[in-house]
């Protein structure tokens, strides 16, 4: 074979690899623009969702906002108190439970505006029958007495809980420093009466916990256990609540519970 013919074969080959070369380099670049267009599109539509997500949730949170102001509305229209003249009776109550019933530390008063309505006025009630604070040593229940006797009628006394259930909860509770796993153990028993979430239950006698400042809460509990609250014999529903904080041995337990109590409000 010539040279010259050897160098003709040797071109058309290398001409041949060139254009498949060239042809690969094309199909490679395709492949990577089309994965990028598919990657592009993929994060556009992971976004729309996210966003048809966030909307669905606003307007479920708005109606669900809606439906419990109607609901509370509803509630507060139904009770037989005028709140507008409990909230001049409630000028009193306020010096000691702060003008929106928050509660004060200082005064060694509880939160009242997170409390259902019933149970407000079932312990204003005993106050003022002198069923609770009847201990010698319940101090913060003696004070309270001469002050719930001030509500000289039934009706002055659903004055003043229609006007504490029209109050916002406002700012949350103070929190405790115990174990909240270990006073989820604890709080097994109390459900019973006070409803998983701390929320109450009316049928069992049982108080709203959750939304109560930690502090009240065990200085309650051990009121219970000593025996200064659920004294009286009258207060049949104090009498139920003695045998349960005494299962409560130490103080540790007590602010262990009250700290999981705490976290049900959160």
């Amino acid at each position: 074979m010539s040279f010259a013919k050897w160098a003709s074969m040797l071109l058309i080959v290398l001409c041949n690899l060139g254009v498949v070369a060239a042809a690969h380099t094309h199909s490679t670049s395709a492949t990577a623009d089309l994965r990028d267009r598919i990657a592009e599109q993929r994060v556009a539509e992971e976004a729309a969702v996210a966003q048809a997500a966030a909307q669905i949730l606003v307007r479920y949170e708005e109606r669900f906002a809606e439906r419990k102001a109607a609901a509370r509305a509803a509630a507060l229209a139904a009770l037989p108190g005028d709140p507008k003249q409990g909230s001049m009776t409630f000028m009193v109550c306020g010096a000691c439970h702060g003008l929106k019933a928050e509660g004060k530390r200082a005064f060694n008063t509880p939160r009242l505006s997170s409390q259902a309505p019933w149970y407000l006025r079932g312990q204003l009630m005993k106050f003022r029958a002198g069923v609770r604070g009847a201990h010698p040593q319940d101090l913060t229940g003696m004070q309270m007495a001469p002050m719930a006797k001030m509500l000289a009628t039934e009706e002055k006394v659903d004055d003043v809980v229609a006007y504490i259930a029209s109050l916002d909860p406002g700012v949350p509770a103070d929190a405790g420093e115990g174990d909240i796993a270990a006073g989820q153990e604890h709080y097994t028993i109390c459900a019973t009466c006070h409803g998983r979430a701390g929320e109450g239950l009316e049928q069992q006698k049982g108080p709203m916990l959750s939304g109560q400042h930690a502090w009240y809460l065990v200085r309650q509990l051990k009121y219970f256990r000593e025996g200064l609250r659920g004294y009286h014999e009258a207060d049949a529903e104090g009498k139920l609540m003695v045998p349960m904080a005494q299962m409560l041995q130490d103080d540790r337990a007590i602010d262990d519970l009250v700290a999981y109590i705490h976290s049900l409000g959160e």
